[in-house]
């Protein structure tokens, strides 16, 4: 049956009439009310013209567009009004140690604010601080994130790209 699921850009598992009969059949009682429907004219027709008094089920919910909902809530990040006060590229040069590191976070947050994500290094800052304050304990670092210089400062991972020379267009292309 899990092959026969469909998943939209959304993320919801959906079905068709066919997934369900063959769910039904398997599993006689399984409550079809829990599922999301592509089109369920035909069920509800069905019910209506054989008055059956069976379980109603759903359509997808209508939302927005993937790029309406990022453009509705790119700013609402739920955290501290403090963390979204912070100015990020004076706070990691400020964590600097010398020119070359000035430097490389210069040339990181240049690419983190072309692609709009300011607010992502704010919120991983405070994401951090709420792991420390709370001694939760996390990885070294995995992926191309270790490539960024920003990230190490402030503490997502413990992989200094600089001692590897590692380049930050593996992470930020």
């Amino acid at each position: 049956m899990a092959e026969k699921i469909k998943i939209n850009e959304y993320g919801d598992c959906t079905f068709t009439e066919q997934d369900a009969i063959d769910l039904l059949y398997n599993n006689p009682e399984f409550d079809i009310s829990k599922l999301f429907f592509n089109d369920i004219g035909k069920y509800t027709s069905s019910l209506k013209e054989l008055g059956l008094d069976l379980p109603t089920i759903n359509t997808l919910p209508s939302r927005d567009s993937l790029s309406e909902f990022d453009n509705k809530n790119i700013n609402d990040w739920h955290m501290p009004e403090k963390y979204y006060q912070i100015n990020v590229l004076q706070w990691l040069l400020d964590k600097c140690q010398n020119d070359e590191e000035k430097m490389r976070v210069q040339t990181e947050y240049a690419l983190f604010e072309k692609k709009k994500f300011v607010r992502v290094l704010q919120f991983l800052i405070y994401f951090v601080d709420t792991l420390r304050a709370n001694n939760v304990v996390w990885g070294v670092g995995r992926g191309s994130s270790v490539a960024s210089f920003c990230l190490f400062l402030i503490g997502v991972h413990k992989i200094n790209p600089l001692l590897y020379n590692l380049d930050i267009t593996e992470f930020l292309r």
